[in-house]
């Protein structure tokens, strides 16, 4: 199963229907889609009410993550959103750092409910709205999630972008925490080698520092787009591209591709 893990719903016209296309286009059985809050939606990103919409007319390919306020939104409306049938959510623009301690309501229903959660990490793309919603870098640094994966054992993190730019801090706390993955969208597959990558992602199940499950590091890796659906496929020869470069095993490359994605959302 190929599975795309990072994908943004946008208001353009028929855009559900283009990305269904594309997805079919390149065997991409599943994709995880996400809304926005008022942050984006000026900027062309759908709310979460067209998410679930776009699940509805497609179920057989979209699977729809809800968009969480961290710090605005009632820690109920987890519950809410499973309800509706949403089978993720995904956060970004924290109003403190994620691992603040007001967010754990939050991450206990998040927890209960076995919904995986992705968190965007590092830099923000810049908006003319950054200083009405105090948009704050540092708030996504890939420690907070450390933090997270430790008190909240049951819960599925997966943080956006291997961290960009705070690569090495990513890396390490994926090593120690069991149910911590990350995804390599963004631009890190178009700006780091993938000897830069390979040396990040070191360790398998046979070297004396590794994952605790025995795991090929590349295993907690999880095949992300963040891109137009017209420009997957390129995201696609890039990690295929990285795989091939460090001769990963073929049942690791199909875990990257979507075994790892699908085990988290239960399929």
């Amino acid at each position: 199963m190929l599975i795309d893990a990072h994908h943004h719903l946008l208001t353009e016209p028929g855009y559900a229907d283009k990305l269904v296309a594309a997805c079919h286009d390149l065997g991409i059985d599943r994709v995880c889609v996400f809304g926005a809050g008022p942050q984006n939606l000026p900027y062309g990103i759908a709310d979460n009410d067209a998410v679930l919409a776009a699940m509805q007319a497609h179920p057989d390919r979209i699977i729809a993550f809800a968009y969480f306020m961290l710090g605005k939104d009632r820690p109920q409306l987890i519950d809410a959103f499973v309800a509706r049938g949403f089978r993720g959510v995904k956060f970004i623009y924290p109003t403190r750092n994620y691992d603040d301690e007001a967010f754990y309501p939050v991450y206990e229903r998040v927890e209960k409910h076995g919904i995986p959660a992705v968190f965007h990490l590092g830099i923000v793309a810049r908006t003319p709205t950054d200083k009405e919603w105090d948009i704050h870098n540092d708030r996504h640094r890939p420690i907070y999630l450390d933090t997270l994966a430790r008190a909240f054992p049951a819960m599925k993190l997966v943080g956006a972008h291997l961290g960009n730019p705070w690569y090495e801090e990513a890396a390490m706390v994926c090593r120690w925490n069991t149910n911590l993955y990350f995804d390599l969208s963004g631009s890190t597959l178009k700006c780091k080698s993938p000897q830069f990558l390979g040396d990040l992602l070191w360790w398998t199940p046979t070297t004396r520092y590794r994952d605790p499950l025995r795991r090929n590091a590349w295993e907690k890796i999880v095949f992300g787009s963040d891109v137009h659906a017209h420009e997957i496929h390129d995201v696609l020869t890039d990690y295929r591209r990285v795989m091939n470069h460090l001769s990963l095993a073929a049942d690791v490359q199909n875990k990257i591709l979507g075994g790892t994605m699908a085990a988290l959302l239960g399929l």
